[in-house]
């Protein structure tokens, strides 16, 4: 029994140390891929800001020329008033 105990040590060990091996590369490939996910996340990020910045600037651009052409079509619209 001893002896069949120190004959499987070996290969069981070697399995082992693979098996721990194989574990921590796909913990840093992992640790890698997730890195390059947080990345891409912040530079959407950015560029969403950057779009909901410039959707700002549009509605505004927007609204000045409604508020002008309300104004242009109430001038129009407006009789003048006639001297009593």
């Amino acid at each position: 029994m001893l002896l069949a105990f120190i004959a499987a040590t070996p290969p069981t060990l070697a399995a082992m140390l693979a098996f721990f091996s194989t574990r921590a590369s796909a913990r840093v490939a992992a640790h890698e891929r997730a890195a390059t996910v947080a990345q891409s996340l912040d530079n959407l990020g950015n560029a969403l800001a950057r779009v909901e910045a410039g959707v700002v600037r549009v509605e505004t651009a927007v609204t000045d020329l409604r508020e002008r052409v309300a104004h242009l079509e109430g001038a129009r619209t407006v009789p003048p008033l006639s001297p009593a």
